[in-house]
């Protein structure tokens, strides 16, 4: 299938080749521009743990001056490979990973303190409130914005025509702000009829009902919420 692969980059390059391994060809249209933002170390100083709900507030982490002064505090986490990646970035005591975070807000409640705060290293935009999930529950939690996500303002030309013709086959959604804004471009280029009979491949629920607008014929949701599983979904429709 041809596939349309909306992730930012570099993370768009990456999953194009895993796309390739399993018979696609992948047609690469960013939605999303990843930017670093300026952020205050000292609230890391005094917190129980940190809060890592997106693979991307690590990468700030990572091209920020500050990361060693972060790493040693222990660390919860939404997904495997970011598990993997903050041990690799020097991270040391992970007490859980969830597949949402949704999950993670339940596993900290569990099992963390609420006499010492917690630090929330997220994005400008949050698909869950975790902050406000805990706070409910008597926990004290700072959210410090360390990424923004600029939106793409329009498909380019050469994405338009093969949208219009038909050439592309699928789309691939990995998070509800990109299902949001290609749902807008859908709109804006007027490529409502040709969207609608496309084929979605979601990596959850919520993603997949950003597309109702669009009232698309076919969806498809992966199994867990993280890459791997979407991959499996991906490679079964290769089949």
């Amino acid at each position: 299938m041809r596939l349309l692969v909306t992730r930012p980059e570099p993370d768009a390059s990456t999953f194009a080749e895993e796309l390739r391994a399993l018979g696609h060809e992948p047609v690469l249209q960013p939605l999303i521009e990843f930017r670093s933002l300026p952020f205050d170390t000292r609230p890391f100083r005094e917190a129980q743990a940190i809060v890592i709900t997106s693979g991307n507030s690590l990468r700030a982490l990572q091209e920020s001056s500050g990361l060693e002064e972060v790493t040693g505090a222990p660390l919860y986490c939404v997904g495997e490979e970011t598990e993997r990646k903050a041990r690799s970035a020097g991270f040391q005591t992970v007490l859980a990973v969830a597949d949402t975070a949704e999950e993670l807000a339940a596993k900290i409640i569990a099992c963390a303190r609420k006499d010492q705060p917690l630090i929330h290293v997220t994005g400008e935009h949050q698909a869950f409130d975790l902050a406000g999930a805990l706070n409910r529950e008597g926990f004290s939690i700072e959210s410090v914005p360390v990424y923004s996500m600029a939106a793409c303002g329009e498909f380019s030309p050469s994405v338009d025509a093969m949208l219009k013709t038909g050439e592309i086959n699928g789309v691939v959604l990995m998070s509800p702000r990109t299902a949001e804004i290609y749902v807008s471009l859908c709109h804006r280029h007027a490529n409502l009829n040709c969207a609608k009979t496309l084929s979605y491949f979601c990596i959850s629920e919520n993603v997949a009902s950003k597309l109702a607008s669009l009232k698309p014929e076919h969806v498809h949701i992966s199994e867990k919420p993280n890459r791997k599983a979407l991959l499996v979904l991906l490679g079964h429709a290769g089949a």
